[in-house]
């Protein structure tokens, strides 16, 4: 053990694709703690321990007695998986409101979560626990009070007022002040995100920690977005990108018909989906005859993502207002397109319309305006146009870096550690 002794980074998913969990937990490996990422297990990871970026994981496994039923209720649906939350469970996707069934599932499935991840902690004994949105913040308080560790609430969206929330907002909000209180330091994602927490609670503002993409370095492979015509199964057309999960109001809808007015270009997707709904998009495709111009690519690890997308004439980030949380997003997809060296296709939503317009890296459009979303991909791919707005998005490169971020958050981690033992 170190002199320092151990941290926790603690999420609810599987942490191997959350850029921002394992620089978090690498940040603080170098202040001289011995860092464990505490993740959960999925369908697809199920491996209880493993390695990532040099950081060890350890998974739990939330379990719960409905899990059969809803295996019976999906194999009657003709659907496969594990141990899921059966119909209705709110998932993304457009699926139905949350049935009592599907409410008890989430329900006892979040116990046994706090139950197991509360137990690691209890074993860790961590000096600090970095918990990573609301839905691991009663970790948080659990290691406070048998732990006395230092907590960390970082909060990664405005999580009573986000995408396909399910629960009573009456509820969340009151949490959230509660955990805004309860830690020895608040994060957040976004300004947006801080000025409106600050705001709502009556607190000072949570510190903004962005989530800067890491600039890999470049090979002779890495020659720009012309190689984009060469790439097999691109017919020919250049390639508007999109990185992040796969889901509703992304914009990907607007994207995909806004492909049948700009005939010379591609979509292509790189990160997490839900089944139902890449299916939906699969669907939307076929309708607006772009079937043969869209790509929808699986995740990449995240050290990866920056280089996957560095063959793409621009990226896109059309989040569309239908939740606060979205309206006042900073998201990580902007910074891991100006590492790429991509201008960006932006929707005209506050915090990222700022962003972009100030720094001069891409171009803004109405979220919901799918022909202005069709001529200003035109616009943003047409060669004088692209190279103009790269010179823009290398000159922001240059000012943006997460190792400039990171000494913001290693102040963090020592001011919550100073309050903690301030408070023993």
């Amino acid at each position: 053990m170190t002199e320092r002794g151990v941290a926790a980074v603690v999420v609810r998913n599987t942490a191997s694709h959350d850029a921002r969990v394992l620089r978090c937990a690498r940040t603080l490996r170098s202040l001289g703690y011995e860092t464990v990422v505490l993740a959960v297990t999925s369908e697809r990871e199920r491996a209880r321990h493993s390695l990532l970026q040099g950081v060890p994981v350890l998974r739990v496994t939330p379990r719960t007695p409905l899990a059969g039923l809803a295996a019976r209720l999906r194999r009657g649906r003709g659907e496969a998986g594990g141990d899921r939350a059966p119909a209705g469970a709110g998932a993304p996707g457009g699926r139905a409101a949350p049935t009592p069934v599907a409410r008890a599932y989430r329900l006892l499935r979040t116990l046994s979560y706090y139950r197991q991840a509360i137990a690691a902690i209890r074993r860790l004994q961590p000096r600090i626990v970095h918990c990573n949105d609301y839905n691991t913040m009663w970790i948080g308080v659990g290691a406070r009070l048998l732990a006395g560790s230092a907590v960390v609430y970082d909060s990664h969206e405005l999580w009573p007022d986000r995408n396909g929330r399910s629960e009573p907002r009456w509820w969340l909000l009151a949490c959230e002040a509660l955990f805004v209180r309860v830690a020895d330091c608040s994060l957040a994602t976004s300004p947006g995100h801080a000025a409106e927490i600050g705001r709502r609670h009556r607190v000072a503002p949570p510190r903004v920690i962005r989530n800067i993409a890491e600039q890999p370095p470049r090979n002779g492979t890495d020659a720009g977005w012309g190689d984009s015509r060469e790439q097999p199964g691109w017919d020919g057309h250049l390639t508007i990108a999109y990185a992040g999960a796969v889901t509703t109001h992304r914009g990907l809808e607007q994207a995909i018909a806004a492909l049948a007015q700009a005939p010379d270009l591609t979509l292509r997707t790189v990160g997490p989906g839900d089944e139902r709904y890449v299916g939906v998009l699969r669907e939307l495709a076929v309708r607006h005859g772009v079937e043969g111009r869209i790509l929808l690519s699986p995740p990449v690890r995240p050290e990866r993502v920056v280089t996957e997308l560095r063959h793409a004439a621009a990226g896109a980030a059309l989040i569309q207002p239908a939740c606060l949380s979205y309206a006042l997003s900073l998201p990580n997809k902007l910074f891991e397109y100006i590492a790429a060296g991509l201008p960006v296709l932006a929707a005209d939503v506050p915090v990222i319309a700022e962003f972009v317009q100030s720094n001069g890296v891409g171009l803004v459009v109405g979220a919901g305006d799918t022909a202005a979303i069709a001529r200003a991909m035109t616009e943003i791919v047409e060669p004088a146009r692209n190279r103009e707005l790269r010179e823009a998005v290398g000159e922001a490169a240059s000012r943006l870096s997460w190792e400039r971020e990171a000494e913001r958050l290693k102040l963090a981690y020592r001011e919550a550690a100073r309050r903690a033992g301030a408070a023993r």
